[in-house]
């Protein structure tokens, strides 16, 4: 009996070990319902508790996306600069010094961009304002030319006369005088203040964050590897990094290719209202380039703020500049684009138009930029799938014309 015993004891494991799938999954699974549990005690709504997850996770979030951007120059100053300098000891720094010339660079582009923006916008600001009451009464004139509009002067005439900058001025002083607005205004201001101040300390974790995966990027790629081939067999594995693989692929070369074409419209704007002799060249160049990055709907914005600054001193360099406008967006859109980034993603024009409407419809702005390499992947893989599925069937299928 005593011996039988001691064999019992001795097949009774002292320790919880991840030799079979069974203790892997139990683990995991505990994990994930610790956390769901978490989630829900701490919150009212698993929505609020995702949101609460998202607030926790954002600064990490925004330090990999910012990472991901500075890779650009960083393999640039790795790869095409520094590899060729010839030193053993600068070879070991080249990492963190390519790290801090790239942030540098960045950061003196931002202020240089900010430097020309800055004070042109609020010099067009005050000439709009001085302007103003003429383009009002300029419209109103304009009005007696049009049949249909015409007997609508006088009224709009009236309502000119009668309205008084000065108490409008007067009224808004009140408003901001007044004790109960006051003291909302002072709310939303102490409000507006907070979210800055917490802003700027995650954006502040989020730069240390994107400085510790650039110094460290391919031990961080390569224990995502581990973690991934521990988890899953070595078929699903390998499936898993496929896709990663593609979705890294897409979405640096996307980044890569917007820069590249906003880049290209920013200084092609430049140069031909240069050569126009329009007003504030390098201001609406910088405006267009960087409004630029926004897809579909970021060069109508660009234009129209670029418009407003022209149309304030000369109108009629205002209706060249229209014109201009859409020949640039439409040689970017049929020559640039096409070339640069649908190189660079391999997205067809109509898939992309699709992944644009779909992304900037439920994410705004940011679903616009990523659903693109997104759709992207995914087309890669259905692509893949079905040349598969046509090789394994042995079929000769060709396109024809209709």
């Amino acid at each position: 009996m005593e011996d039988k015993r001691e064999i019992k004891e001795k097949n009774i494991p002292s320790k919880l070990t991840f030799k079979t799938d069974v203790y892997k999954k139990i683990f995991l699974t505990g994990l994930a319902l610790l956390f769901v549990a978490y989630l829900f005690v701490n919150s009212r709504s698993i929505f609020s508790g995702l949101g609460v997850l998202l607030g926790i996770c954002a600064p990490f979030i925004l330090g990999g996306v910012i990472a991901f951007i500075m890779k650009i120059p960083l393999n640039f100053l790795e790869r095409k600069v520094f590899d060729k300098i010839q030193n053993e000891k600068f070879q070991k720094h080249k990492r963190t010094i390519s790290i801090a010339l790239s942030f540098i660079v960045i950061i003196l582009v931002f202020f240089i961009i900010t430097a020309i923006i800055v004070p042109q916008l609020i010099n067009s600001f005050n000439e709009l304002r001085k302007s103003l009451p003429s383009f009002l009464q300029m419209a109103i004139d304009k009005t007696r030319e049009i049949p249909y509009l015409n007997s609508y002067s006088d009224r709009l005439q009236a309502e000119y006369d009668n309205l008084s900058w000065n108490e409008i001025f007067d009224r808004v002083k009140g408003f901001v005088k007044s004790d109960e607005n006051s003291s909302h205004i002072l709310n939303s201001a102490l409000s507006t203040a907070s979210s800055i101040l917490g802003g700027l300390v995650s954006f502040f974790l989020a730069l240390i964050t994107s400085i510790y995966i650039l110094a460290d990027k391919e031990r961080l790629g390569y224990q995502a590897t581990r973690i991934c081939y521990s988890c899953f067999n070595n078929k699903v594995a390998n499936k898993i990094l496929h896709v990663a693989h593609l979705l890294h692929e897409n979405f640096f070369g996307f980044i890569r290719g917007q820069l590249t074409v906003s880049t290209f419209i920013g200084i092609a704007t430049f140069i031909c209202c240069l050569v126009l002799r329009m007003p504030n060249a390098a201001t609406i160049g910088v405006i267009v380039g960087v409004t630029d990055l926004v897809p579909i709907i970021g060069p109508f914005l660009g234009g129209a703020i670029a418009f407003v600054m022209i149309v304030i001193e000369d109108p009629t360099k205002g209706l060249i500049f229209i014109a201009l406008i859409v020949i640039l967006q439409q040689v970017e859109s049929n020559l640039v684009y096409p070339k640069l980034v649908g190189n660079e993603v391999g997205l067809p024009s109509l898939w992309t138009l699709v992944a644009i409407t779909i992304g900037g419809s439920l994410f705004g702005v940011v679903g616009m930029w990523g659903f693109i390499p997104l759709a992207s992947t995914i087309y890669a893989l259905i692509k893949e799938y079905t040349e598969y599925k046509i090789n394994e069937k042995n079929l000769d299928l060709r396109m024809k014309k209709i």
